[in-house]
């Protein structure tokens, strides 16, 4: 189990999708494009086969992870709200008991250890971190999938983190380290 595809979200270049905006004008797609190809160069150096995939086409990036035999699907996302003081971070499965709800709580656990300082926006209810929704991806992909939602990129503090190549490579290395304690685990 090492072939992870990672999904940096919405449109390559921001064009014509690039997610959410934040105050001082950074966008969704390039932190995201920056963070996955860091994950990519750390899951690299673990012995992992990975392909970093970027489209606005929901499908195709099902339609990729699928033909190649993911083992595991990341889509990678910064969070926002109208509300700028919005805060913290959180990840996404399909709804029911799935092998992606322990793959997010290794994730989590390493993102929450790397920023003790951002709120886990998670879902207890049924024992593990996940929120769970009908996601097209987290629905279509055969393997585990998880969106994980970086920070808020409309928080000015947290877009500053977000902006900063510090930052970035803190979550990216933490996602990293998730995935591959996930891997283990499924040893």
């Amino acid at each position: 189990m090492n072939k992870i595809f990672i999904n940096p979200g919405h449109a390559p270049g921001g064009y014509p999708d690039p997610g959410a905006v934040g105050p001082s004008g950074l966008r969704e797609s390039d932190v995201a494009v920056d963070v996955g190809a860091m994950v990519s160069v750390y899951l690299r150096s673990a012995g992992c086969d990975v392909i970093v995939y970027q489209s606005d086409s929901l499908q195709d990036i099902c339609d990729r992870a699928n033909a190649w035999g993911a083992d595991a699907v990341v889509s990678i996302h910064c969070n926002s709200f109208s509300a700028p003081s919005a805060t913290g971070m959180e990840i996404w499965t399909s709804r029911g008991q799935t092998r992606a709800d322990s793959l997010s709580t290794y994730i989590m656990a390493q993102m929450a250890g790397e920023f003790p300082t951002l709120p886990v926006r998670g879902d207890w209810s049924d024992g593990d971190v996940d929120k769970e929704a009908g996601l097209y991806v987290l629905n279509n992909t055969v393997a585990p999938a998880v969106l994980v939602e970086l920070a808020f990129i409309s928080n000015p503090k947290e877009e500053a983190i977000l902006a900063s190549d510090e930052g970035k490579r803190m979550f990216a290395a933490a996602i990293a380290r998730g995935i591959t304690d996930w891997q283990v685990s499924a040893k």
